[in-house]
């Protein structure tokens, strides 16, 4: 029998999660916050799973507590780390920057069991008693005010009756079984485009952009709209003060605010086929088609764009092409990692795929994200340092499924590659084979 430890809650609720099995997820979660209240890495997937059925309120609430305890165990305690938009599994330990023995903000210890258990019964009657006040206050409100119910409790809705559409479209009821007692209902705000209300106001300065992409040889765009406003409060986020590479990437995809506006353009993808690696061939043509910034690379800042940035300018280099697509295909429902070569001072993204078609024993299928290029091809010539020849640093993004037909990109990259390899005067017959196959991805000669 599973333990009642938050730890074994949250795992248990992953396992649930990855079946898509979310208010089964929802409940366990709820436990895991429940046993341990300042939990960061079960907020977080507890989140994830609100934000999965439709209660968009309410992931939102679950992703600021999770980022405001994480935050305070980092600054005087050793905490788990809080995962990216993958759900958290590991229990490694991260601490601020600083001394060997002091974190950024103060001196770092470790959380005993007593000052957990202490930590328990101080916050446990206090969360009870929180929500026995609010339960009887939406209880006895309509009865006060002669309504048939509130703002967040709009009309009743029989237990065990479920009216929630397939993904919270606006406008409509979205039925929630909470964790005990009947089930209730919330009403998305039909202007909001599923975003919450406390982020509306960052709605400004909107600019409306068409992304390019090329699947099969077949044009389209994805046409999505961005907001100046979200970008500033975006800008407004550190990810630099975590130590190490993996975790500042982690930081750079996994941001609440960023999640909620982003989710538009991932539905946008879904939209142009059913076919769900097709979508990833889209996410993939998309972000390559985003021009290639040179005028920063030649600055040589340190200081790279988060994915909405990079939407916004409509422009990046390797690892900020990389984190947006890392960021969408974990959002298609895609295991992800980013591929980072130290020597020669690159990024690209790896996608999960069979052995057979993986790069160099890593589990994941190879994208090159600056330029249009085959998935699968990890042999191209870089301008800068030719081939690669190191061996790369994985850094998961995100768990999820396999691209199981990326043996037609694996075929067609060893065609490219032995095109190539016969220099720049060609066959006729060779010729129409390399012009075929850069009409297929998008790639542009030279």
């Amino acid at each position: 029998m599973m333990g009642t430890d938050a730890t074994s809650w949250k795992e248990k609720g992953n396992e649930y999660y990855k079946q898509k099995r979310y208010e089964e997820a929802l409940r366990c979660y709820s436990e895991a916050v429940t046993v341990d209240p300042l939990y960061a890495d079960a907020w977080h997937n507890l989140g994830k799973t609100c934000r999965a059925l439709g209660y968009t309120d309410e992931a939102v609430t679950c992703f600021e507590r999770a980022k405001n305890y994480s935050q305070i165990r980092s600054s005087g305690y050793t905490t788990p780390s809080l995962g990216s938009s993958q759900l958290s599994t590991d229990g490694q330990r991260l601490t601020r920057q600083g001394s060997p023995d002091t974190g950024k903000f103060g001196p770092v210890r470790t959380v005993t069991t007593g000052e957990r258990k202490r930590s328990r019964k101080i916050w446990v009657p206090l969360i009870i008693l929180l929500l026995v006040s609010v339960i009887a206050m939406l209880a006895f409100l309509p009865v006060i005010t002669g309504t048939n119910g509130t703002d967040v409790f709009p009309f009743p809705v029989s237990a065990g009756t479920d009216t929630r559409p397939s993904s919270g479209q606006v406008g409509q009821a979205v039925s929630k079984i909470p964790v005990t007692g009947p089930a209730s209902s919330l009403t998305a705000n039909p202007d909001s485009d599923g975003i919450p209300r406390q982020y509306l106001v960052m709605k400004t300065g909107a600019v409306s952009k068409s992304f390019p992409y090329v699947l099969r040889g077949e044009h389209g765009t994805v046409n999505f709209t961005l907001y100046n406003g979200v970008a500033r409060e975006i800008a407004k986020e550190d990810p630099y003060s975590y130590v190490g590479e993996k975790d500042r990437y982690q930081k750079f995809i996994d941001l609440p605010v960023q999640e909620m506006f982003l989710a538009s353009l991932v539905d946008a993808i879904r939209k142009k086929t059913g076919n769900p690696d097709d979508q990833a061939r889209i996410a993939v043509s998309l972000v390559q088609q985003i021009p290639y910034d040179q005028e920063m690379l030649d600055k040589g800042t340190l200081e790279i764009r988060y994915p909405y940035q990079t939407l916004l300018d409509n422009k990046g280099v390797c690892c900020e092409k990389s984190v947006l697509l890392a960021y969408i295909l974990h959002e298609l429902g895609y295991g992800v990692a980013l591929l980072d070569f130290d020597y020669e001072k690159h990024t690209a993204v790896g996608i999960m795929a069979a052995p057979e078609y993986a790069y160099k024993n890593t589990g994941y299928a190879f994208i090159e994200t600056t330029t249009p290029l085959i998935i699968s091809d990890g042999d191209g010539e870089y301008p800068a340092f030719g081939r690669i020849r190191s061996l790369p640093e994985v850094l998961p993004a995100g768990d999820g499924k396999s691209f199981v037909s990326v043996s037609e990109e694996w075929k067609d990259a060893r065609e490219w590659g032995r095109l190539n390899s016969m220099g720049p005067v060609l066959g006729r017959s060779d010729y129409t084979a390399w012009q075929s196959l850069c009409r297929k991805y998008g790639i542009v000669p030279g």
